[in-house]
């Protein structure tokens, strides 16, 4: 039997009820030593719902076997009853009896598939044992049959905030919020949510709201909760004065200023909040006016028009991220080109002999093109991203050297050019084209990402990494064929998809 929206609903065998006689037994007995029992009977007039009955009280008293058994002896006698199967599956549960939970449930839900509250027995029982995409598909099961449902709009937003998909997790939390307003865990979700794509107005409120109903605020939330109302103060342009009052805000849980500082700057930056972004770079640039990575970042902050990152900027800030750069890009960001980028490569030609890792950063593609050619040089101008890459080991070599130096004094020595988010450090791409040419031998790949940019041309943003249009790239690569494009999320900034463009192309 289907489902809704076509899901497989699929019974197994691993239940056992009772024999009848064995049932009519236990009620008899049931009869002569519990007085209530023998009323609950009389009132509903058939053994099967007193027995239910009897199950839910010993549920609520936390009987969880003493209630499965009620409910099979019910079973016994009315197998077709959905709802029976359904508190079946709810107490197996309780009592960490998963498959038998999972039995129960689904033969709730092949007896009757258009019953809301099996469908959140089905998610919150899947969703326990980390079957994410079944948990998924019956919270929207459930709310397709029940919109209004709270606990099946907060599971979900929980899921999807596992699954770092912020903006539908936001939404589906936000709606449990308006379904079920005094529910504290739904708020401290919401909190959490709001902070990552930095609404933090509705971030601190929510926070407070949810310490207000039911919840005592672990220490990094309150650190969030002050971030956010130092954040937002900034916004509303009172930088100074969000400053000076952080330290009252968090008390005890208080950070550094400093790092207050520079998070709220990369953090406005990335919202769009730019001038706040921009008074804040001022000021650390005044604290420290030959700090590269502070310049350079208030240049792109401003819009100021440059041709590409400073190699001192470049050296600096990534010599200092090396060692959370992976954790960063990978878990928080979800950054993932060089898989999808080395599944391009692959669809178009394998066996190379020698493969260049333009800007190999921490090693990140090496496991992705090893199986694709003999040798792999890694090529960066971070001394300390290029040790974090030779702790991955496959680098026959590694090289310190800033890429279009490095390329145009290199001749037909390559047959792959692999360069995952390296050229969104450039601005015009035809020189560093050019010298790609030439670093590669007749018929070699270029592989790359870059940040999609609107209209035309290339524009440094506020990241202080540039984005190029496709019309860009195509007068740039002359000395190319391009063989495949393909677009694709390159990571999250604010909480929101970057679009970008993987490319594979072929020297003429």
């Amino acid at each position: 039997m289907s489902g809704p929206r076509g899901m497989r609903i699929l019974t197994m065998t691993n239940i056992h009820l009772p024999d009848v006689g064995v049932t009519m037994a236990l009620v008899a007995s049931l009869q002569a030593s519990l007085p209530d029992f023998g009323r609950i009977l009389d009132r509903f007039g058939h053994p099967a719902p007193a027995l239910r009955k009897l199950g839910l009280m010993h549920w609520e008293n936390g009987r969880f076997d003493t209630a499965a058994r009620s409910f099979e002896a019910a079973l016994s006698l009315a197998p077709e009853e959905p709802d029976l199967w359904r508190d079946l599956a709810s107490v197996y549960s309780a009592s960490d009896r998963d498959e038998q939970a999972l039995t129960a449930i689904r033969t709730s839900l092949d007896l009757d598939r258009n019953s809301a509250p099996s469908w959140q027995a089905l998610a919150s029982i899947a969703d326990r044992l980390d079957a994410a995409e079944t948990a998924e598909e019956a919270y929207r099961c459930t709310i397709a049959l029940d919109p209004k449902a709270p606990a099946a709009h907060l599971g979900l937003g929980l899921l999807l905030f596992r699954k770092k998909h912020y903006q539908e997790a936001l939404a589906a939390v936000r709606a449990s919020v308006e379904f079920d307003p005094v529910n504290g865990l739904a708020h401290f979700a919401l909190g959490h949510l709001s902070f990552i794509v930095c609404d933090f107005g509705a971030c601190a409120r929510a926070f407070d709201e949810a310490a207000r109903l039911t919840l005592e605020l672990d220490a990094p939330t309150r650190q969030k909760r002050a971030r956010a109302i130092t954040f937002q103060a900034m916004i509303e342009g009172r930088v100074r004065e969000a400053l000076l009052a952080y330290d009252a805000i968090a008390g005890e849980d208080r950070e550094d200023l400093d790092i207050i500082a520079r998070d709220a700057f990369s953090v406005l930056s990335a919202s769009g909040h730019l001038e706040a972004a921009a008074e804040i770079g001022r000021m650390r640039l005044a604290e420290q006016p030959d700090d590269p990575v502070r310049r350079y970042l208030l240049d792109a902050v401003l819009g100021r028009s440059l041709e590409a990152a400073p190699t001192a900027y470049i050296e600096t800030y990534f010599d200092l991220f090396a060692p959370q750069f992976d954790s960063k890009l990978t878990e928080a960001l979800q950054y993932n080109a060089p898989c999808q980028m080395a599944k391009l490569v692959a669809g178009h030609r394998t066996g190379f002999r020698h493969m260049l890792d333009l800007g190999c950063g921490t090693g990140l593609a090496a496991a992705e093109l090893q199986p694709l050619g003999e040798n792999l040089t890694g090529l960066d101008l971070s001394a300390g991203m290029l040790a974090e890459a030779a702790k991955r080991g496959p680098y026959t070599e590694l090289v310190k050297a800033e890429a279009g130096a490095y390329l145009a004094a290199t001749q037909s020595r390559f047959d792959l050019i692999f360069a995952a988010d390296s050229l969104i450090y450039f601005g015009d791409l035809k020189p560093l084209m050019r010298a790609a040419a030439g670093a590669l031998v007749p018929g070699g790949l270029f592989a790359l990402s870059i940040e999609r940019a609107e209209g035309t041309g290339y524009t440094l943003q506020p990241s202080g990494r540039f984005a190029h249009s496709l019309d860009h790239l195509e007068d740039a690569a002359h000395d190319f064929v391009i063989l495949e494009t393909q677009e694709s999320t390159i990571r999250l900034e604010a909480g929101r998809p970057v679009p970008g463009l993987y490319v594979v192309m072929r020297r003429r």
